[in-house]
């Protein structure tokens, strides 16, 4: 191309256009990042956005959550800017969450007063609660939070003295782990000993009955008995072989335990062992949180609970169609036999519920007329389940048990509300390292990557020359 004045003229004048396209397309860029805030975490663990459990936790909050934190601001401390970084993931989803910093430094009488013990130790307010954390995790915080969503107490008790699985127990047919997170989800988990207190305690949220392996007192009975007559919500699990322990109860709930272990020929193709149960969910409240997740019973007796007048009676765990209550017994090759066997699928579970009308309070009265207000009527909630294996610290981890367990227990302390939180939180991960680590990371990034990018330019660049 021949270059002259006019085509002078034309490169200049397309530089110049380039450059100043550019420049708008840059100003409306930075425009649109003032009036829209929009973020994409491409991350393979999602390292930078809240867990689907932490959403929904967030989701929840009605009310202002303010969060102090008593960390160092020292320029070489990154415990203020990691716990910004958390809670700003927060903030992201709700403007009623707000964060302050406090250098400890400056405030040691605070500090005492408060308990204090951690560079960084936060304490979250929300209506009128509040709790120290130390856990400086999306775990942490989300169920710290789910904590103190709970609009009251929550005791749950375990009926503790005839060989029941212990809420604390570290052994393989214990409840251990499964209290442990029903602690972490606010629950107060205690055992209770009807020898010795002779009534349940009229803050009891839940009255747990985990597999007794030994005959009650008659005092002990009548303890609970008086409990249910009353209102109280129980969960009863019963292992096979063990109905008889609380034969009183299983009258008053008009139960009947059917004779037999169901059996999965499912399981058993898929080379498990038979007694392993797949739950089969029916339609209700409990069951809608864990519909895509599976759930594993061992060693399940099947159950039949009569009608009685008042009471809403609903299955909610069945085991799968192929199945069957297997009356003889399990050894060798287990086979269903049509004139014993009850074909299935065998129910297994059910959730009884009933309105009652509860004693007016002292500021139910209409003072003005001196009339007492109507009565007002709460739901009294009861679960049976022919297996108490499934929260086993054995079996809790096994497909969608945990979720259900939380389910089960949210259900029952009313906490409706809570039951579409998965019970799961992914952990908060991060890559850490020591200091050997560090400098040999910084080493191959700062040292021996650019020498190799060097030497081999100058390789290059040498046989181009001899060329």
């Amino acid at each position: 191309m021949e270059i002259n004045k006019k085509t002078r003229n034309q490169l200049r004048f397309q530089g110049i256009s380039f450059v100043a396209l550019v420049l708008v397309i840059t100003g409306l860029l930075i425009q649109v990042s003032r009036q829209y805030d929009k973020e994409f975490d491409w991350t393979a663990t999602g390292r930078h956005t809240l867990n689907e459990a932490s959403i929904k936790v967030v989701e929840k909050i009605e009310a202002p959550v303010k969060i102090t934190s008593y960390a160092t601001g020292d320029a070489l401390s990154e415990v203020r800017s990691d716990i910004r970084e958390l809670i700003k993931r927060y903030q992201k989803l709700s403007d009623k969450i707000e964060i302050e910093f406090i250098d400890p430094r400056l405030a040691p009488d605070k500090i005492r007063e408060l308990g204090i013990r951690f560079n960084g130790e936060m304490i979250i307010e929300y209506q009128g609660r509040s709790e120290n954390l130390q856990d400086f995790t999306e775990k942490g915080v989300t169920n710290a939070l789910q904590r103190l969503l709970r609009n009251s107490d929550r005791h749950i008790l375990f009926v503790s003295g005839h060989g029941e699985r212990n809420p604390i127990g570290q052994a393989n047919h214990d409840l251990g782990l499964f209290g442990e997170n029903l602690s972490n989800k606010g629950f107060n988990i205690a055992p209770l000993d009807l020898s010795k207190t002779l009534t349940v305690p009229e803050n009891t949220s839940v009255l747990v009955i985990a597999s007794p392996q030994l005959d009650f007192l008659a005092g002990e009975v009548k303890a609970i008995l008086d409990f249910v007559n009353a209102g109280g919500n129980l969960l009863w699990l019963i292992d096979p072989d063990k109905s008889d322990k609380l034969a009183p109860l299983a009258e008053w709930l008009k139960l009947n335990i059917t004779k037999g272990i169901v059996v999965d020929l499912d399981m058993s193709l898929l080379g498990n062992d038979p007694t392993m149960v797949l739950g089969q969910y029916q339609e209700h409240t409990i069951t809608e949180n864990v519909q895509s997740v599976q759930t594993l019973f061992p060693k399940v007796i099947g159950l039949e609970v009569g009608a009685q007048e008042g009471w809403t009676i609903d299955p909610i765990l069945q085991s799968m169609p192929r199945s069957w209550l297997e009356t003889g017994e399990l050894k060798g090759t287990i086979s269903y036999d049509p004139e014993q066997d009850k074909s299935g699928p065998i129910t297994f579970g059910y959730a009884i519920t009933r309105s009652i009308n509860q004693p007016n309070s002292p500021a139910a009265t209409n003072t003005a007329s001196d009339e007492t207000a109507p009565a007002s009527e709460k739901q009294q909630r009861i679960i049976v389940i022919g297996d108490g294996d499934f929260i086993s610290n054995t079996f809790l981890g096994t497909q969608g048990n945990m979720a259900m367990g939380e389910s089960i227990f949210n259900w029952l302390a009313h906490d409706d509300h809570f039951i579409d939180i998965p019970a799961t939180i992914a952990p908060d991960s991060k890559i850490s390292a020591d200091q050997n680590q560090l400098i040999i990371f910084a080493l191959l990034i700062l040292v021996i990557l650019p020498v190799l990018l060097i030497g081999s330019g100058i390789v290059i660049w040498l046989k181009r020359r001899k060329k």
